[in-house]
């Protein structure tokens, strides 16, 4: 007997909205507390994020009648990345380019300096070219695409991995 699938959309827009909320904050902490990097904050994020997935894809399988593949454990966690990193992605557009622009500057600093310690008989010629590479990607919409991308990857490498775990045989 078939049974009808449950909608993805609720969960997504719910557990995206989670997702998001999660690289909004981390970004505020790391801007409020005036850190470059933080191995607490990443992990605490990291773990964060795979226990959104986790119970997202697990609120979908309650739904459609405790049944799940792991297509299905992707789509959600595809649906779910897609909501988390548009939002990450506005809000992070918006961090970089108003409220903390400076950071764009200090990472382009940061890279001058560590090409100069790599390569100290850099001429001023090559200094200039490598800094005008590296300026098409430091850029608010840069970081925003990258925030979606990888919201996309780490979605898609959770969602299968627990599609493999909470898999019910049909």
């Amino acid at each position: 007997m078939e049974h009808e699938t449950a909608p993805i959309k609720p969960i997504a827009y719910t557990y995206g909205l989670y997702s998001a909320l999660i690289s909004i904050v981390v970004l505020i902490i790391m801007y409020v507390a005036n850190l470059d990097k933080s191995w607490i904050l990443s992990i605490a994020s990291f773990v964060l994020g795979v226990l959104v997935f986790v119970y997202g894809i697990k609120a979908y399988k309650l739904s459609n009648s405790n049944m799940l593949s792991i297509g299905q454990a992707v789509k959600v966690g595809l649906a779910i990345a897609v909501v988390g990193g548009l939002i990450s992605a506005i809000y992070s557009y918006v961090h970089y380019e108003f409220i903390y622009p400076e950071f764009i500057d200090m990472q382009m600093d940061t890279a001058r300096e560590q090409m100069l310690e790599r390569n100290p008989n850099m001429t001023q010629e090559q200094i200039d070219q490598a800094m005008s590479m590296s300026s098409m990607f430091m850029t608010s919409t840069f970081f925003s695409l990258m925030s979606v991308i990888g919201s996309l990857i780490f979605g898609l490498i959770v969602s299968l991995i627990a599609g493999l775990i909470m898999r019910s045989d049909q």
